[in-house]
């Protein structure tokens, strides 16, 4: 994990870090990582009191051109931890996505959007939705021309 999180965190400028605040609502807070593989933290680095709890957290670091095409997109899920030197992340999991996966991470990525777009359509008893993908081309067409 270590060496997925060494390769692809200096693509970012910065992170979104995500747990939940005191109350249990969701708390979202950009902030710069600075990554300490011998602690296994990657320590948050920010300038104000943004409310920050101990506990299950995620930092989403994500990527793209003034058109938002050539998306990059990684999460990692861990722990929110505060040390003698302040607030750290303790990683847990790497979870490639958009231009950071390999072939076989891409596809697992690909099945897991699809499970879960199957999922809630099955809660909500909704048929898949059809999608002009014409008008999408032509659209796309457009934006990149």
């Amino acid at each position: 994990m270590w060496e997925d999180i060494e390769k692809y965190l200096p693509m970012f400028e910065s992170a979104v870090l995500n747990v939940a605040d005191p109350k249990g609502y969701p708390n979202s807070v950009r902030c710069h990582l600075d990554p300490d593989r011998a602690a296994g933290v990657l320590r948050i680095q920010h300038t104000r009191d943004d409310g920050l709890t101990a506990g299950p957290a995620s930092i989403l670091c994500h990527s793209h051109d003034e058109k938002t095409w050539n998306q990059k997109i990684f999460v990692l899920r861990g722990n929110l931890e505060e040390d003698q030197g302040g607030w750290v992340f303790r990683p847990e999991k790497f979870v490639p996505s958009l231009g950071t996966a390999n072939a076989i991470g891409a596809m697992r990525a690909i099945m897991g959007m699809r499970r879960s777009a199957k999922t809630y359509l099955e809660k909500r008893n909704l048929a898949r939705p059809h999608i002009a993908w014409g008008e999408v081309d032509a659209v796309k067409k457009r934006a990149m021309g």
